[in-house]
């Protein structure tokens, strides 16, 4: 599965994000890098935006529509977020770093403990392959 992932270019090769991406881990908004292959699926992270991004996944196609998505984006937003999209049967949040990283996960652990059988993951927290933490929001 591909996504086409909104930049823009800052040079050859180069890219600031200007969306959370919902299919591509370990990229938020702001994030930018390079392009290393050819192929322009393998990127290197130059500088964090100092985002997260985090994805909220729901059991049935819809249950990211309606009342619910409103709520959870009026909420992120009163926290300094912003709703990114979604597809259907997720949404895709942007949240600012300097929220903090136990206030971000208490809120999506909140979020999906209103919601039976959805569960949400910091797209750009971990490391996709080793699970280890990326920590870039403690480096300032």
């Amino acid at each position: 599965m591909k996504e086409r992932v909104p930049a823009i270019q800052l040079g050859p090769n180069r890219y600031r994000i200007t969306s959370s991406p919902g299919l591509v881990e370990g990229l938020a908004t702001g994030d930018e890098i390079e392009l290393t292959g050819e192929a322009l699926d393998t990127f290197k992270v130059l500088k964090r935006g100092g985002n997260f991004s985090a994805w909220i996944f729901f059991p049935k196609e819809g249950m990211n529509q309606g009342p619910e998505m409103t709520r959870l984006q009026r909420e992120a937003a009163e926290l300094g977020g912003q709703l990114d999209g979604g597809a259907v049967t997720s949404l895709i949040f942007t949240m600012p770093a300097s929220i903090g990283f136990d206030r971000i996960a208490d809120f999506f652990d909140l979020a999906v403990s209103r919601i039976e059988g959805a569960v949400w993951m910091f797209a750009n927290a971990y490391d996709p392959l080793t699970k280890k933490p990326l920590d870039w929001w403690s480096r300032g």
